[in-house]
């Protein structure tokens, strides 16, 4: 904090005493630069003088002068009545111990030595100033509070009368609130153990355990009641005494009472006391009984019965404890039934979700088996007609198109067959590391011929510094195919299909882009759904599974990759990110057989 900004010293009077006039107007200019009042003497009289007719705040004082030295001019002004508080401050060239210890000892508050730096000047002249304002403050306060003490003695008596009223109110209030600290306390360990469980039975056994223990309870037991309520059964039962069938038998007796159904409809807690005799009528019972009822959505879930001894019955505490430890107990009364519907629905949808699959991977063998039957049949039989010399066109470009078609219902049972094993897990990696300049276009070199025969340009194009790949080749393999024969499929002739690969963030960025065509933004969001296809758009013409690129989602997936589609103008793009394995064997490349 800057101290010469205080609005407190902002306005202070200085007193300058030199009698060198330059030291004067210097000391002058710093200080009135700052706020300061200052007034000028080159003499120790005249400065007495000033002093006594307008006393400064603080006084700056040259030790080395004509007639009166610096020493004489202090002590002159400290045995004088108006001016003995006032801080001064001496500046001298003298800068031996001993004219410092003098110094202070005729009563100067500080010692600045020639030549004086400005921020020197200026902290020091600030912080006596603030010491002496303190000092003037602190001499009022004083008088202030002595003033003070003398009207406080006499409330003193008064008060004293008044403490002792007040002591006794605050320890009954304390052992109040140490009572309700206590309360809460309990209250929220028993909670908290009531609502750690799922189980309902558990529920309830926690609850009437805790409440006989933490309210010193004769016994605690929990009551499940009917719709109706004309049915309730003790379902649970904790007791501090062996004999817990007295407790059972008040239960039923209270039951038996005709107001009883409407009082548990009608009242949330109800307190009262219950006067029997046991079955031999040698000896009476007398308890104070509280009845607690837990609710779910105004329906009644049971009832707390706690029983003490009558000489200590319920106090509000307690009670508004037992309520809340219901509020709590229907809590987790509807979580555990939840959790139990919850789990309920789970195993019936895992039940049916086996049972699908167990018929979809049943469905598709029993569909593999006779196509793969008709496509040997088509076989055998072209191989007849061709040994007996009956084969024609015709009739060969009718068994082309049966074959053809056996091979895409072939196909859609496989993609079923591959759908159902990554579905259910059941599809293991075989890791193998891979040099992927070889092995794209080995991957795809039937598409690369494919591609020249309907005048399309496929492109390959890697990034020199492509590092190694350790992956599963079957289904990488898959994915690149799909990708690569997606792409012919919809590209028009005369367009290009390009397959890039490149590194970054230590990812492989593998990329499939075939210019000519476009997706409509709506469809993207579909594009990998299973049996989707894209609806006819001009050249674009819907066909296939519609399985093959929810198959390379779930296989990229399956290798800890991502992908996503991009529809650009007139073009679209593929992208599978896939993360870079450590290599298998550092120096080993799988090779690829031509």
């Amino acid at each position: 904090m800057d101290l010469s900004n205080s609005s407190s010293t902002h306005s202070a009077l200085i007193l300058l005493i030199d009698d060198t006039p330059d030291n004067l107007r210097l000391l002058a200019k710093i200080l009135e630069s700052k706020g300061f009042k200052v007034k000028k003497t080159v003499s120790g009289k005249m400065a007495i003088q000033a002093a006594q007719i307008e006393p400064p705040d603080l006084i700056l004082l040259d030790i080395n002068m004509p007639e009166l030295n610096g020493y004489e001019v202090c002590q002159q002004l400290k045995l004088q009545e108006k001016t003995a508080n006032i801080p001064i401050i001496f500046i001298s060239a003298l800068d031996q111990t001993i004219d410092k210890i003098k110094a202070f000892e005729l009563g100067g508050v500080d010692y600045i030595t020639k030549p004086f730096q400005e921020l020197e000047v200026l902290a020091r002249v600030q912080n006596q100033l603030i010491i002496y304002q303190q000092r003037q403050l602190l001499i009022a306060q004083t008088q202030h509070l002595q003033q003070e003490i003398q009207e406080r003695q006499q409330a003193q008596a008064a008060l004293q009368a008044l403490n002792k009223s007040f002591e006794k109110q605050i320890i009954e209030r304390t052992e109040e609130l140490q009572k309700s600290l206590e309360f809460e306390a309990r209250l929220k360990r028993i909670t908290d153990t009531v609502r750690d469980s799922l189980d309902e039975g558990q529920i309830w056994q926690a609850a009437v355990a805790e409440l006989v223990v933490g309210l010193e309870l004769d016994c605690c037991y929990a009551t499940i009641c009917n719709n109706d309520l004309k049915t309730c059964v003790v379902a649970h039962e904790y007791s501090n005494n062996s004999d817990i069938g007295w407790g059972i038998n008040c239960i039923k007796q209270v039951k038996n009472w005709v107001g009883f159904p409407t009082k548990l409809r009608t009242e949330h807690c109800t307190q009262f006391c219950w006067y029997f005799l046991n079955s031999d009528n040698i000896y009476e019972r007398k308890y104070a009984i509280l009845l607690c009822q837990i609710f779910d959505d105004q329906k009644i879930l049971g009832s707390l019965w706690l029983f003490k001894s009558v000489t200590k019955a319920f106090d509000e505490l307690e009670v508004r404890l037992v309520k809340q430890l219901a509020n709590q107990c229907a809590i987790a009364l509807r979580q555990a039934r939840l959790y139990q519907a919850a789990q309920a629905q789970v195993e019936e949808l895992q039940r049916l979700n086996q049972l699908k699959d167990d018929f979809l991977c049943s469905i598709s063998h029993e569909l593999r088996n006779p196509i793969a039957n008709i496509q040997s049949f088509i076989q055998l039989l072209e191989t007849e007609l061709t040994s007996i010399k009956q084969h024609n066109h015709k009739v060969s470009q009718y068994l082309t198109i049966l074959y053809e078609e056996s091979e895409g219902e072939l196909q859609l049972i496989q993609d079923l067959l591959d759908l159902q094993y990554l579905n259910a897990e059941f599809y293991p990696l075989q890791l193998t590391t891979i040099n992927l300049a070889d092995w794209i276009p080995y991957t795809i070199e039937v598409f690369i011929i494919q591609s020249q025969q309907q005048h399309k340009n496929l492109q390959i194009q890697l990034a020199p510094d492509l590092p190694l790949l350790t992956t599963d080749i079957s289904s990488l393999s898959r994915i690149v195919r799909e990708l690569v024969k997606n792409a012919c499929k919809y590209t028009p002739p005369g367009e290009n299909i390009t397959v890039t690969a490149h590194q970054q963030d230590e990812q492989l960025h593998l990329c499939v882009v075939n210019s000519g065509v476009e997706i409509p933004e709506i469809e993207l969001s579909r594009i990998f759904d299973k049996f989707y296809r894209i609806p006819n758009m001009g050249h674009l013409t819907a066909g296939g599974t519609g399985l093959g690129l929810a198959l390379v989602k779930k296989l990229v997936a399956l290798l800890s990759g991502s992908i996503f589609v991009e529809s650009r103008t007139r073009e679209i793009c593929f992208t599978v990110v896939l993360p870079l394995l450590p290599h298998i064997h550092e120096d080993t490349v799988k090779e690829l057989d031509d």
